[in-house]
């Protein structure tokens, strides 16, 4: 979630800093993914010059996977967030005194 709100920040940073006759934004698309043992996250996210629509996921360390789909317009961030799997916990058994 950092990553899209440090990329929508950037985005409307560009769009107020663009010089004059670049007023109108430009289409885009771009996705990645990592893969690094029980790291897996990743991104899609395009955007028509007005609208902005896209996913991202993560594994979580209890074993889920949290996927958010959003679009964004004029009237603000609309996220939509979902859940695959079910939670686990390691078993904890409390030690008393010493061994």
């Amino acid at each position: 979630m950092f990553t899209s709100v440090l990329l929508m920040c950037m985005l409307v940073a560009a769009g107020v800093t663009l010089p004059v006759g670049y007023d109108v934004p430009i289409p885009y698309n771009f996705n990645y993914g990592v893969s690094a043992g029980n790291t897996n996250f990743g991104q899609q996210e395009s955007g028509d010059g007005s609208n902005v629509k896209g996913t991202y996921y993560v594994n979580l360390p209890d074993g889920r996977v949290q996927t958010v789909g959003y679009w964004a317009d004029g009237s603000g961030y609309h996220p939509t967030v979902t859940y695959q799997g079910t939670a686990s916990y390691p078993s904890y058994a409390p030690s008393y005194g010493y061994h």
